[in-house]
């Protein structure tokens, strides 16, 4: 049995058509129960038995050679479920995509989509078939708003371009706009790049690839080197792979220099060279210049006090954690007076 099918597949793999559909057929007749064993494909997520593998194939052949759907869609009639059947309408949409009938092809596609609505790829085509018919539109706007929906939390440039394509063939060129205009771009080289700064930081964590994390780390900051937190994420990346002088250039003085008014953005400096405990002295003028901007921000004291403990400055640690608590809100007041007594604590252990 195991040895007729595998000659079957040989000749299929050959593309000698009549020679695998006989041995496809022997199969049928030495394993009508289809017991005798099964077949997985790399690219198929379980095994099929052996006989339904034959009977899709017998299927196939006609389909592709003769341009003939219907043992197809015989095959689909007697498989209502497995893993095959999915396998048999991906097949039938060849036909059903460019040489089908209008009307049998659309027919087709509402089944299709109807058996697998979850399915992004179905829809494509289906919206592919109407753009070449130049109509439906109404049904196409209809598979264009399904697509978004199911694409929402994991945009597909490639499917955003058809629906895009499809509002500009329908009249609605502001439409396209608003779905793949400038605002997907900016979505997009986003998602890269903080995309590719996962890579990075993962696998430096791992100490493996980490010539391709600092290509990665690299070609983030050259898709979107304006994003502050992309600098920080980039410059923790070449910290780890032991750059030092890299982490400062992309995160360093320079940073402080050019937001130099951004109180927000010097805070997210401070924290991350203070809890680095390097660069301290360009993290504490950080300091002094948030508070210049916002002298009674308590917070910005907070971060000062932090720095001041990491450089060992512990009386002015102290002052400056008095400062937070002092301007504390009544909320954040009981965490900043624990701060204090840290402070305090500290600077008691070093006399």
């Amino acid at each position: 049995m195991s040895a007729v099918f595998k000659l079957g597949e040989k000749y299929r793999m050959r593309a000698m058509a009549d020679k695998a559909a006989e041995k496809f057929r022997e199969v049928l007749a030495l394993d009508p129960d289809g017991k005798a064993g099964s077949y997985k494909p790399d690219y198929m997520k379980v095994a099929v038995p052996y006989k339904e593998w034959a009977e899709y194939q017998i299927a196939y052949a006609p389909l592709t050679g003769k341009r003939d759907p219907v043992p197809m869609r015989e095959f689909i009639k007697t498989h209502q479920a497995g893993e095959m059947i999915r396998q048999a309408y991906s097949s039938l949409e060849i036909f059903f995509i460019r040489s089908a009938p209008k009307e049998e092809a659309f027919a087709f596609y509402e089944e299709y989509a109807a058996r697998f609505p979850s399915d992004s790829m179905v829809l494509y085509y289906w919206l592919q078939r109407i753009m070449a018919e130049k109509g439906p539109y109404d049904k196409g706007r209809q598979i264009a708003e399904r697509l978004k929906e199911l694409t929402e939390n994991s945009p597909e440039p490639f499917l955003t371009a058809l629906t895009a394509q499809f509002y500009v063939d329908s009249g609605d060129k502001a439409k396209a706009e608003e779905e793949f205009g400038l605002a997907f771009a900016d979505s997009l080289l986003s998602s890269t790049a903080f995309g590719l700064l996962e890579y990075a930081d993962f696998w430096v964590k791992q100490g493996l690839h980490q010539d391709s994390a600092r290509s990665m780390a690299e070609a983030a900051v050259k898709l979107l080197g304006g994003n502050p937190y992309i600098l920080q994420q980039a410059a923790d990346v070449f910290l780890t792979l032991g750059d030092q002088a890299k982490a400062l250039d992309l995160f360093g003085p320079g940073f402080v220099r050019a937001r130099w008014d951004e109180p927000g953005e010097l805070r997210s400096y401070i924290w991350f060279w203070t809890q680095k405990g390097i660069n301290l002295d360009s993290a504490l003028a950080a300091c002094k210049r948030a508070l210049d901007l916002r002298p009674r921000a308590y917070y910005h004291w907070q971060a000062m006090a932090d720095v001041l403990l990491k450089m060992k400055n512990y009386g002015e640690a102290v002052q400056a954690a008095e400062k937070a608590v002092e301007f504390a809100s009544p909320a954040a007041k009981p965490a900043m007076q624990k701060n204090l007594e840290k402070a305090k604590a500290a600077a008691a252990e070093k006399k």
